[in-house]
Protein backbone atom coordinates (compact mmCIF):
# COMPACT_ATOMS: atom_id res chain seq x y z
CA UNK A 1 0.00 0.00 0.00
CA UNK A 2 1.37 3.53 -1.03
CA UNK A 3 1.40 6.10 2.00
CA UNK A 4 0.77 9.95 0.52
CA UNK A 5 2.33 10.63 3.14
CA UNK A 6 5.82 9.24 3.09
CA UNK A 7 8.74 11.76 1.78
CA UNK A 8 11.51 9.13 1.05
CA UNK A 9 11.84 7.13 -2.19
CA UNK A 10 13.47 7.84 -5.66
CA UNK A 11 14.59 11.56 -6.22
CA UNK A 12 12.46 14.09 -8.60
CA UNK A 13 12.95 13.93 -12.32
CA UNK A 14 14.32 17.18 -13.23
CA UNK A 15 12.12 19.80 -13.49
CA UNK A 16 9.50 18.33 -11.02
CA UNK A 17 10.63 18.99 -7.79
CA UNK A 18 8.14 19.45 -5.17
CA UNK A 19 8.48 22.97 -3.89
CA UNK A 20 6.60 22.48 -0.48
CA UNK A 21 5.16 25.04 1.30
CA UNK A 22 5.78 27.41 -1.34
CA UNK A 23 3.57 25.79 -3.74
CA UNK A 24 0.32 27.87 -4.32
CA UNK A 25 -2.80 26.08 -3.12
CA UNK A 26 -5.19 27.08 -6.38
CA UNK A 27 -8.78 28.42 -5.43
CA UNK A 28 -10.64 26.03 -7.77
CA UNK A 29 -9.43 22.35 -7.13
CA UNK A 30 -12.92 20.80 -9.49
CA UNK A 31 -11.82 18.25 -11.75
CA UNK A 32 -13.87 19.76 -15.24
CA UNK A 33 -15.88 16.21 -15.35
CA UNK A 34 -17.38 17.59 -12.04
CA UNK A 35 -18.16 20.83 -13.10
CA UNK A 36 -19.78 19.69 -16.45
CA UNK A 37 -21.83 17.24 -14.29
CA UNK A 38 -22.75 19.91 -11.54
CA UNK A 39 -23.51 22.92 -14.43
CA UNK A 40 -25.51 20.51 -16.35
CA UNK A 41 -27.84 19.40 -13.04
CA UNK A 42 -28.17 22.82 -11.87
CA UNK A 43 -28.74 24.25 -15.70
CA UNK A 44 -31.61 21.57 -16.06
CA UNK A 45 -33.10 22.60 -12.46
CA UNK A 46 -32.68 26.27 -13.31
CA UNK A 47 -34.26 26.07 -16.54
CA UNK A 48 -37.17 24.16 -15.09
CA UNK A 49 -37.90 26.45 -12.55
CA UNK A 50 -37.71 29.31 -13.94
CA UNK A 51 -38.01 29.47 -18.00
CA UNK A 52 -39.80 26.19 -18.65
CA UNK A 53 -43.89 26.29 -18.55
CA UNK A 54 -45.70 23.47 -16.51
CA UNK A 55 -46.70 21.72 -20.04
CA UNK A 56 -43.10 21.73 -20.80
CA UNK A 57 -41.45 20.14 -17.50
CA UNK A 58 -44.18 18.01 -17.96
CA UNK A 59 -42.79 16.31 -20.96
CA UNK A 60 -39.21 16.55 -19.60
CA UNK A 61 -40.70 14.40 -17.06
CA UNK A 62 -42.44 12.16 -19.27
CA UNK A 63 -39.58 11.49 -21.48
CA UNK A 64 -36.51 12.08 -19.49
CA UNK A 65 -37.20 11.00 -15.90
CA UNK A 66 -37.07 6.90 -15.40
CA UNK A 67 -40.28 5.12 -15.33
CA UNK A 68 -40.01 1.41 -14.30
CA UNK A 69 -43.48 0.60 -16.25
CA UNK A 70 -41.52 1.13 -19.25
CA UNK A 71 -39.84 -2.59 -19.09
CA UNK A 72 -42.39 -4.11 -18.07
CA UNK A 73 -44.25 -6.64 -20.38
CA UNK A 74 -46.95 -5.08 -22.49
CA UNK A 75 -45.35 -1.35 -21.89
CA UNK A 76 -42.01 -1.66 -23.34
CA UNK A 77 -40.66 0.12 -26.44
CA UNK A 78 -37.54 0.93 -27.86
CA UNK A 79 -38.11 3.99 -28.10
CA UNK A 80 -35.97 7.24 -27.57
CA UNK A 81 -37.19 7.75 -23.30
CA UNK A 82 -36.76 3.88 -23.18
CA UNK A 83 -33.17 4.13 -24.49
CA UNK A 84 -32.13 7.59 -22.77
CA UNK A 85 -34.01 7.70 -19.35
CA UNK A 86 -31.71 5.10 -17.24
CA UNK A 87 -29.22 8.07 -17.70
CA UNK A 88 -30.82 11.53 -18.14
CA UNK A 89 -33.24 11.10 -14.88
CA UNK A 90 -30.13 11.88 -13.06
CA UNK A 91 -30.27 15.42 -14.57
CA UNK A 92 -34.19 16.01 -13.01
CA UNK A 93 -34.54 17.25 -9.44
CA UNK A 94 -37.70 17.06 -7.30
CA UNK A 95 -36.44 20.65 -5.41
CA UNK A 96 -33.06 22.78 -4.91
CA UNK A 97 -32.88 21.15 -1.60
CA UNK A 98 -32.54 17.53 -3.45
CA UNK A 99 -30.37 19.19 -6.08
CA UNK A 100 -28.08 20.78 -3.31
CA UNK A 101 -27.94 17.73 -0.86
CA UNK A 102 -26.39 15.71 -4.29
CA UNK A 103 -24.22 18.64 -5.76
CA UNK A 104 -22.41 18.52 -2.02
CA UNK A 105 -21.33 14.69 -2.56
CA UNK A 106 -20.60 14.83 -6.03
CA UNK A 107 -18.41 17.52 -5.28
CA UNK A 108 -16.60 15.97 -2.19
CA UNK A 109 -16.32 12.69 -3.52
CA UNK A 110 -16.05 13.07 -7.18
CA UNK A 111 -13.47 15.59 -7.39
CA UNK A 112 -10.90 12.80 -6.32
CA UNK A 113 -12.00 9.95 -8.10
CA UNK A 114 -12.25 12.12 -11.10
CA UNK A 115 -8.89 13.28 -11.45
CA UNK A 116 -7.39 9.57 -10.85
CA UNK A 117 -9.63 8.73 -13.61
CA UNK A 118 -9.98 11.08 -15.96
CA UNK A 119 -12.49 13.02 -18.13
CA UNK A 120 -13.81 9.54 -20.38
CA UNK A 121 -13.93 7.19 -17.21
CA UNK A 122 -15.42 9.96 -14.84
CA UNK A 123 -18.23 10.28 -17.46
CA UNK A 124 -18.32 6.48 -17.92
CA UNK A 125 -18.80 5.48 -13.96
CA UNK A 126 -21.52 8.59 -14.03
CA UNK A 127 -23.75 6.79 -16.72
CA UNK A 128 -22.35 3.39 -15.47
CA UNK A 129 -23.60 3.50 -11.99
CA UNK A 130 -26.54 6.02 -12.83
CA UNK A 131 -27.35 2.19 -14.96
CA UNK A 132 -26.46 -0.02 -11.76
CA UNK A 133 -29.17 2.65 -9.83
CA UNK A 134 -32.22 2.02 -12.11
CA UNK A 135 -31.64 -1.90 -12.43
CA UNK A 136 -32.04 -2.61 -8.36
CA UNK A 137 -34.78 0.11 -8.75
CA UNK A 138 -36.95 -1.45 -11.40
CA UNK A 139 -35.98 -5.58 -9.39
CA UNK A 140 -37.67 -3.91 -6.75
CA UNK A 141 -39.95 -1.77 -8.22
CA UNK A 142 -41.23 -3.63 -11.17
CA UNK A 143 -44.06 -2.05 -12.89
CA UNK A 144 -43.92 1.15 -11.17
CA UNK A 145 -45.48 3.88 -12.66
CA UNK A 146 -43.89 6.88 -9.63
CA UNK A 147 -40.84 8.22 -11.80
CA UNK A 148 -37.32 8.45 -10.07
CA UNK A 149 -35.47 11.50 -10.59
CA UNK A 150 -32.19 13.11 -9.28
CA UNK A 151 -28.57 12.19 -9.63
CA UNK A 152 -28.27 10.26 -6.06
CA UNK A 153 -27.70 7.09 -7.36
CA UNK A 154 -24.92 7.80 -9.63
CA UNK A 155 -23.62 10.12 -6.54
CA UNK A 156 -23.75 7.33 -4.49
CA UNK A 157 -21.45 5.34 -7.11
CA UNK A 158 -18.67 7.98 -6.83
CA UNK A 159 -18.74 6.78 -3.32
CA UNK A 160 -18.65 3.48 -3.43
CA UNK A 161 -15.78 4.20 -5.44
CA UNK A 162 -13.99 6.09 -3.20
CA UNK A 163 -14.12 4.20 -1.06
CA UNK A 164 -12.49 1.47 -2.70
CA UNK A 165 -9.30 3.28 -2.29
CA UNK A 166 -9.66 4.10 1.47
CA UNK A 167 -10.63 7.85 0.98
CA UNK A 168 -6.84 7.92 0.69
CA UNK A 169 -6.21 11.56 -0.86
CA UNK A 170 -2.92 12.35 -1.91
CA UNK A 171 -2.32 15.55 -0.27
CA UNK A 172 1.09 16.57 -1.93
CA UNK A 173 -1.09 17.34 -5.08
CA UNK A 174 -2.93 20.26 -4.85
CA UNK A 175 -4.92 18.36 -7.74
CA UNK A 176 -5.37 15.87 -5.53
CA UNK A 177 -6.67 12.33 -6.67
CA UNK A 178 -6.92 8.98 -4.45
CA UNK A 179 -3.16 7.97 -3.83
CA UNK A 180 -2.04 4.09 -3.96
CA UNK A 181 -3.27 0.97 -5.21
CA UNK A 182 -6.92 0.44 -5.61
CA UNK A 183 -7.68 -1.77 -2.55
CA UNK A 184 -9.56 -5.28 -3.05
CA UNK A 185 -13.13 -5.30 -1.93
CA UNK A 186 -12.42 -7.12 1.66
CA UNK A 187 -9.22 -4.87 2.26
CA UNK A 188 -10.84 -1.49 1.53
CA UNK A 189 -13.77 -1.93 3.84
CA UNK A 190 -10.84 -3.06 6.29
CA UNK A 191 -9.29 0.52 6.08
CA UNK A 192 -10.16 2.45 9.01
CA UNK A 193 -13.88 4.65 8.94
CA UNK A 194 -14.79 2.92 5.86
CA UNK A 195 -17.09 0.35 6.54
CA UNK A 196 -18.09 2.63 9.57
CA UNK A 197 -19.34 5.59 7.23
CA UNK A 198 -20.86 3.48 4.59
CA UNK A 199 -23.07 1.92 6.86
CA UNK A 200 -24.15 5.38 8.34
CA UNK A 201 -24.50 6.01 4.68
CA UNK A 202 -26.76 3.00 4.21
CA UNK A 203 -28.69 3.82 7.80
CA UNK A 204 -29.21 7.62 6.95
CA UNK A 205 -30.35 6.89 3.40
CA UNK A 206 -32.46 3.91 5.03
CA UNK A 207 -34.12 6.60 7.45
CA UNK A 208 -34.72 9.50 4.66
CA UNK A 209 -36.62 6.90 2.58
CA UNK A 210 -38.83 5.46 5.01
CA UNK A 211 -39.73 8.80 6.53
CA UNK A 212 -39.03 7.62 9.91
CA UNK A 213 -38.32 11.64 11.09
CA UNK A 214 -41.21 12.97 9.24
CA UNK A 215 -39.12 15.34 6.72
CA UNK A 216 -39.93 14.13 3.56
CA UNK A 217 -43.47 16.21 3.44
CA UNK A 218 -44.87 12.81 1.84
CA UNK A 219 -42.32 12.69 -1.26
CA UNK A 220 -41.12 9.07 -1.95
CA UNK A 221 -37.24 9.08 -1.44
CA UNK A 222 -35.60 5.78 -3.73
CA UNK A 223 -33.40 4.91 -1.34
CA UNK A 224 -32.75 1.40 -2.82
CA UNK A 225 -31.61 3.11 -6.20
CA UNK A 226 -28.46 4.66 -3.89
CA UNK A 227 -27.74 1.07 -3.07
CA UNK A 228 -27.37 -0.12 -6.29
CA UNK A 229 -25.04 2.78 -7.36
CA UNK A 230 -23.18 2.45 -4.23
CA UNK A 231 -22.36 -1.76 -4.84
CA UNK A 232 -21.91 -0.55 -8.57
CA UNK A 233 -19.49 2.34 -7.96
CA UNK A 234 -17.75 0.01 -5.48
CA UNK A 235 -17.31 -2.94 -7.76
CA UNK A 236 -17.03 -0.58 -11.60
CA UNK A 237 -14.11 1.18 -10.47
CA UNK A 238 -12.08 -2.04 -10.41
CA UNK A 239 -12.64 -1.95 -13.69
CA UNK A 240 -12.10 1.85 -14.99
CA UNK A 241 -9.09 2.34 -12.65
CA UNK A 242 -7.27 0.02 -14.88
CA UNK A 243 -4.02 2.34 -16.24
CA UNK A 244 -5.00 5.13 -14.33
CA UNK A 245 -2.60 4.81 -11.58
CA UNK A 246 0.09 4.74 -13.88
CA UNK A 247 -1.46 8.23 -16.30
CA UNK A 248 -1.60 10.03 -12.73
CA UNK A 249 1.97 9.14 -12.00
CA UNK A 250 3.21 10.64 -15.16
Amino acid sequence: MVDPERTDGPPPLPGHEPSGGDRPTPAFNLHGAIVLMVGLCIGVHLMRTVIFDGQIDRWLIGNFAFFPIRYAPGYVQFDWPTLVSPFTHTLLHGDWVHLGFNMIWLVAFGAPVAYRLGWARTIALWAITALGAVVLHTALYFGDWVPLLGASGAVSGFLGAAARFGFRADRRNPRRGFAGPLLPPLASLRQRGVLAFIIVWMVINYATGADLFGMAGGASIAWEAHIGGLLTGFFAIGWLDRGAAARSLA
